[in-house]
């Protein structure tokens, strides 16, 4: 029993490995296609995953932003300071919170549809009419969608950390009775300059995260309907496991191989 739980276990980690080579290959052919890349399908795909998504990514890092207020006023109160929640809502939104809960709120958003797509198109054989006319399926459908996702994810971060901040703002001065002026005052002096660019990068990663495992998870599709849904469902419990190991990583890097003394 536990050697056959083992097996399973390394089975499943050379799965993981492979897919992860995988997805780094395509990587690599999606770069190769760069020189060749088109404004308009990329201007589409930002439309489709950019646009479209702001109410929802709005939306969920408002209460975002009102939980993490909510939940550190009774310890800051305990100590006296609760006009600190503008500190810790400010930093923990626009470092860690707004790219990574965007980044979630994707891979259901566009990593689902992406997979989905990519999916139908190769169980029905159209990825492999494509490659019989000498059409390379990188450069039309994954580039596209890729460089889409990911200029969105930067756009829809800052709106994010916009979001989360004024979420704050609300409960800190609706129901914490924190005045306005003091907590746009700490709000602003929290927030430090690199933050917003680290997040940006944070958020261009993670697109590419979320574009490439959709992507690989559509191009191997098999099975017909079934097979569909099963790359649909693999892409999002991946690209969300990859994202929060992805930030764990960037977390480590910024906050203490760059941190500085």
């Amino acid at each position: 029993m536990v050697f056959r739980l083992i097996g399973a276990m390394g089975h499943r980690a050379l799965v993981l490995v492979e897919e992860v080579g995988q997805m780094g290959l395509l990587a690599r052919r999606t770069a190769g296609q760069l020189t060749r890349m088109r404004s308009e399908p990329v201007a589409l795909q930002m439309i489709r995953f950019g646009i479209r998504a702001i109410p929802i990514v709005c939306l969920v890092n408002l209460f975002v932003g009102m939980i993490v207020a909510v939940s550190m006023s009774e310890i800051l109160h305990s100590f006296g300071a609760i006009s600190r929640t503008a500190q810790i809502v400010a930093v923990s939104v626009t470092r860690e919170l707004a790219p990574l809960m965007t980044a979630i709120v994707m891979s259901g958003f566009a990593g689902a549809a992406i997979a989905a797509e990519i999916g139908t198109m190769t169980v029905n054989e159209e990825i492999l009419a494509l490659e019989a006319s000498a059409l390379s399926p990188v450069r039309f459908l994954v580039l596209p969608r890729m460089l889409g996702v990911c200029l969105m994810m930067m756009c829809l971060t800052l709106v994010a950390d916009v979001l989360g901040m004024f979420g704050g703002y609300v409960v800190g001065t609706a129901m914490l009775e924190i005045g306005s002026s003091t907590y746009i005052a700490i709000n602003n002096e929290a927030v430090k300059f690199w933050d917003i660019p680290k997040g940006l990068v944070k958020a261009f990663a993670f697109g590419m995260i979320i574009t490439l495992v959709a992507c690989r998870q559509g191009l191997k599709a098999a099975g017909g309907a079934l097979g569909v849904g099963r790359a649909t469902t693999n892409a999002v419990v991946i690209s969300i496991v990859l994202i929060i190991a992805a930030n764990l990583c960037f977390a480590i890097l910024f906050n203490w191989t760059l941190a500085g003394p």
